[in-house]
């Protein structure tokens, strides 16, 4: 999980015309400059002939310092921030942490549950410029660029006492650490405290400690951490000790993927190991005319263990089609539990209302087909509960030119944590041939969260299943698996679940 303008060193990532160069600290003078709390400093980076240089800080982390903000500002040219822990910066490529997009200030967000987590003791920062060419302000070529740097600090959270049986609704705020901590007092004879965070748009996760608040997951004693926002926790005892020790337990619920607006969530404790009763409605999908609208609330979001796609609903009675990497589990075998979210809105993310189970897949094609057979938390569907569901396509007739669309949830189709549906275009551009089958190829846009979608024709039938790219990163070729290729069982079963 990662957190925004906070990336773990493993890609180079270089913008246009900007040259990555390793920049040796060796040498430079002691003692650096420390910077204080809420204080801006004004230095400035001396830029030698060849376009490059560097002014290095140091910051002190303490016990009870949650999260750390690096704000560049007035800065006439592109700078970039590099943090270590504990080290003096030797080569960019080996740092903990980085900020160097194209604006010329940047901000650099690290908490202790963000990736990498803030950790407590000294850090070296590096403000740095990196062009291959002096900078100009305006028209004049400047010798050392100027720049205010402030470090903003949280502290400790402080927490909100839970009532069992109460909901009660809390914001994660970027200026917080994106993190809100609880506590409950669990009394003498609890066998169970159920945890439930609901009504959130946002990949949320838990955290609990046993008379202790907890601020990173190295002093968890319990860690609930996925891809859905809806989590839970059940604390139970063992079959020596039924019941729980009683005191005062503490509970972080945080987004470790994005900081960059509030997000709201709900969170209910209580004794019991089923979950409260007002979690276990599942509304029904729309019923519309609109064919495209149609098409949206036939493509569902599929959360597995290892990640997220989507996938096709492909009968009223909740088959569903995607690809089989999606929920394939990181040990290669299914996931444990595969979630499913229904986009019963265009403008918000997707509802996770559903679990499903693998019928069976296909590596080869790497298809996989999903029965969906009951709620979130194991609760049976509604009696005469109806999806929303494609019409195939005969892809005999599909030929070069023809146009596509694609619906998805892709990684980039917004900024927070979870991301609303999103439509892209393009045309058939052509045909690869594999051993016994034949993929399409497209032009349009397909990234990670589209694989396991839809590729509907102007008639908005499926086509077949987004499922891989090939080539560059800004011009990749999408290939998708038709769904003349599905296997014919499955054809089979997907029919007799139509006609039935």
């Amino acid at each position: 999980m990662g957190i925004s303008n906070v990336t773990m060193i493993g890609r180079n990532a270089v913008f246009g015309f900007l040259l990555f160069v390793c920049i040796s600290s060796i040498g430079a003078q002691e003692p650096y400059t420390r910077l204080r709390l809420n204080t801006q400093h004004t230095s400035s980076v001396p830029v030698s002939t060849d376009g490059s240089g560097y002014e290095t800080f140091t910051f002190e982390v303490g016990p009870d310092d949650f999260a750390v903000r690096l704000s560049l500002s007035d800065a006439p040219a592109d700078l970039d921030i590099y943090v270590k822990h504990e080290q003096e910066i030797q080569s960019y490529e080996y740092v903990d942490a980085y900020s160097d997009s194209q604006d010329y200030n940047e901000v650099l967000f690290l908490s202790r549950l963000s990736d990498p987590p803030l950790e407590e003791g000294r850090y070296f920062v590096d403000v740095a410029y990196h062009r291959v060419s002096l900078p100009f302000d305006k028209w004049k070529r400047l010798k050392e660029i100027p720049f205010k740097i402030e470090l903003e600090t949280i502290t400790a959270m402080q927490h909100t006492r839970l009532k069992p049986g109460r909901p009660t609704y809390g914001e994660l705020k970027p200026e917080e650490g994106m993190a809100a901590t609880y506590s409950i007092e669990i009394p003498e004879g609890q066998t169970h405290c159920r945890i439930d965070v609901f009504d959130t748009k946002a990949d949320v996760d838990l955290l609990v400690g046993y008379e202790k608040p907890v601020l990173t997951r190295k002093n968890a004693d319990y860690l609930r951490e996925g891809f859905i926002g809806q989590e839970s926790i059940v604390l139970d005892g063992s079959k020596d000790e039924p019941e729980l020790p009683p005191g005062t337990y503490y509970i972080t619920v945080f987004d470790a993927v994005s900081n960059v607006r509030p997000e709201q969530f709900g969170v209910q404790v209580s004794f019991q190991s089923e979950p409260p009763e007002k979690l276990l409605s599942i509304p029904r999908f729309p019923r519309s005319d609109d064919e495209l609208q149609q098409a949206f609330l036939s493509t569902v979001e599929v959360v597995g263990e290892a990640g997220r796609g989507a996938g096709c609903l492909v009968s009223e009675d909740g088959l569903l089609l995607t690809n089989w990497h999606v929920v394939r589990g990181f040990d290669g075998d299914v996931s444990e539990n595969i979630y499913v979210a229904a986009g019963l809105s265009q403008q918000s993310p997707p509802q996770e209302l559903f679990k499903a189970e693998l019928l069976d897949y296909d590596n080869e094609t790497d298809l996989a087909l999903l029965q969906i057979e009951s709620g979130l938390y194991g609760q049976s569907l509604p009696s005469d509960y109806k999806f929303p569901y494609f019409r195939f396509a005969d892809t005999q007739r599909v030929q070069i030119g023809q146009p596509l669309s694609f619906i998805g949830y892709p990684e980039s189709g917004g900024s927070s944590s979870r991301v609303s549906v999103s439509i892209t275009r393009g045309i058939i551009s052509g045909f690869e041939r594999e051993a016994d089958s034949v993929l399409i190829k497209t032009d349009g846009v397909i990234t990670p969260g589209n694989s396991g979608g839809a590729a509907i024709n102007a008639f908005y039938e499926l086509v077949g299943i987004p499922s891989f790219t090939v080539g560059e990163k800004n011009s990749p070729m999408g290939f998708i698996r038709p769904v003349s290729e599905i296997p014919p069982a499955w054809q089979q079963r997907i029919t007799r679940r139509r006609n039935f």
